[in-house]
């Protein structure tokens, strides 16, 4: 290579790239690799742009000028320097010749567990500190485990106490509770955390049984995968998930191995033994997805992650030593899922029955975290739609503009709070003369209502002088400080609670500002 075309190699990087250029640009290195030139209706039938799209012709304009292709339709040639992204790319998605590993299936034949890094003795408080069980699928913004065990000590809560978590997420809570000998009662208005939070919480598992469901699944998939097109497959997710929003998530090749996984997996008679396959491969599949979650969504089409298959095999092994962990020990609480608002509770749960209750609530932070798990609400069938994706959004706590209706009404439960008014109008003021952010002063005051609610919800609920803690941190809007602690104290006093006062959990730093943020614990009492 010349040191022009050495200089040239280093400049450009496709990770840099559109999404749409991306795309066309994985498309048109895949066919070369095996001696094709791409069509323009190929690309068409890609993107969902029309054949005489000017975006989609001024793409492959764009992929030219850049450098990463030379010529036109019919004779596209790769330039020197970039025929290392190409192969590198092409070997990653060229499922009938890799290599898959076997791993998993000699795991099984085995019968070993030597990959776990625990012994048999561990202490239920060691297994918890160090996360098994918890690891199987981690979400954004989880607090640590042993946080709920402290809480159980600190608050001397005794075996098959209820403890409630409003917003069970991955199920750290409860997980912890039921190591702890307590009971639980998690709620989430995504199926897909209620799911996971369901399945982590669900340890009489035949382990024997798993073993040879692996084997099997491991055996198929290793001789089937390389035979893809040719097999008759439900296309599930493929065919109802968005064309544009799944080739952003996933690469062609990845499309193919999670939906030949998931048809093997929907053959599991065993329900237990399948809701954990599942999640496992919905995990490994987001991991070796084209996501970065910085915080918002972002794609990288050509950044290079660890292989599906491997991620899988070592979730799978992971899953296993940790339940052949957990079932030396006995007597543990028990877990009861609802995939509902937490602003119901009360059509679940009796007045005075909840001995404790510990959460880290959203924040009015903008997040909309159906966004972080729309890949896998897709693929194992909780939406078909985008509608469907709407109602679950219509349920969820307002800490994103996203998440906010025609009819949301919230606020109307704190207009009686001026320091609320007072933070909204301050954003309002930042916002007033700009083409964004004017949704946000809402977004705020929706957010306070549900988090009002969410506290006017469960005050019925709880026994006397039973504790209500919330892990939760301040905020930042466009400059404007946004004290959420102080905040849901008042409106805890206004409720009733009494004893509130807040702990001090860990300090913050935003990558968009200086400013340190205080993430503290909310502690109200009944």
């Amino acid at each position: 290579m010349s040191v022009t075309n050495t200089k040239k190699a280093k400049e450009i990087s496709p990770n840099k790239l559109p999404f749409l250029q991306a795309q066309v640009l994985q498309k048109i290195f895949l066919d070369f690799y095996e001696n094709k030139q791409t069509s323009i209706s190929e690309l068409s039938e890609l993107t969902d742009y029309p054949k005489d799209s000017k975006i989609l012709k001024d793409a492959v304009n764009s992929l030219i000028t850049k450098g990463f292709l030379e010529g036109e339709f019919g004779s596209f040639t790769i330039p020197s320097y970039s025929q290392k992204i190409m192969e590198n790319f092409a070997k990653r998605n060229d499922y009938k010749h890799k290599n898959f590993s076997d791993k998993l299936l000699k795991f099984c034949q085995n019968g070993s567990s030597s990959d776990s890094l625990f012994e048999f003795n561990q202490t239920i408080s060691e297994l918890n500190k160090y996360g098994v069980i918890h690891k199987w699928y981690d979400y954004l913004e989880d607090f640590p485990y042993q946080l709920i065990e402290e809480k159980i000590k600190e608050y001397d809560l005794q075996p098959n106490s209820l403890i409630v978590e409003p917003f069970a997420g991955s199920g750290t809570t409860l997980i912890s509770a039921n190591l702890f000998h307590c009971n639980a009662i998690g709620f989430d208005s995504n199926p897909l955390m209620t799911f996971v939070a369901e399945t982590k919480t669900t340890w009489d598992v035949d382990l024997k049984l798993l073993k040879e469901v692996i084997a099997n699944i491991s055996n198929q998939f290793i001789e089937k995968i390389r035979n893809y097109d040719s097999l008759k497959l439900e296309k599930g997710f493929l065919e109802r998930m968005p064309k544009k929003e799944l080739n952003q998530w996933l690469s062609p090749s990845l499309q193919k191995e999670v939906n030949l996984l998931k048809n093997l997996i929907d053959e599991i008679e065993n329900q237990k033994i399948k809701n954990l396959l599942l999640i496992a491969m919905s995990k490994s599949c987001f991991d070796a997805s084209h996501v970065s979650l910085c915080p918002g969504t972002t794609f990288y089409p050509f950044r290079e992650k660890e292989e599906f298959w491997d991620i899988f095999t070592e979730k799978i092994i992971q899953i296993y030593n940790d339940l052949q962990l957990v079932q030396k020990h006995d007597n543990y609480g028990k877990s009861k899922l609802i995939n509902d608002s937490c602003l119901n509770a009360s059509l679940y749960i009796e007045k005075e029955t909840i001995d404790f209750i510990v959460t880290s609530p959203p924040y009015p932070n903008d997040l909309e975290y159906t966004r972080q798990t729309r890949l896998e609400l897709y693929l194992l069938d909780f939406v078909k739609e985008m509608n469907d994706v709407q109602q679950i959004k219509r349920n969820m706590v307002k800490g994103s503009t996203k998440l906010i209706f025609k009819e949301s009404n919230s606020e109307n439960f704190i207009a009686k709070f001026k320091s609320i008014q007072v933070v909204s109008d301050k954003i309002y003021e930042q916002t007033k003369d700009k083409n964004w952010g004017f949704d946000y002063p809402r977004m705020v005051r929706e957010y306070f209502g549900d988090m009002y609610l969410c506290m006017k919800e469960f005050y019925e609920l709880l026994k006397p002088n039973a504790n209500f803690l919330q892990v939760v941190g301040d905020q930042t809007i466009k400059g404007v400080y946004i004290p959420v602690c102080d905040i849901l104290i008042e409106m805890a006093q206004e409720i009733g609670y009494r004893n509130c006062k807040k702990e001090l959990f860990r300090m913050r730093r935003s990558t968009g500002h200086n400013i340190a943020l205080p993430e503290e614990i909310v502690i109200i009492q009944k």
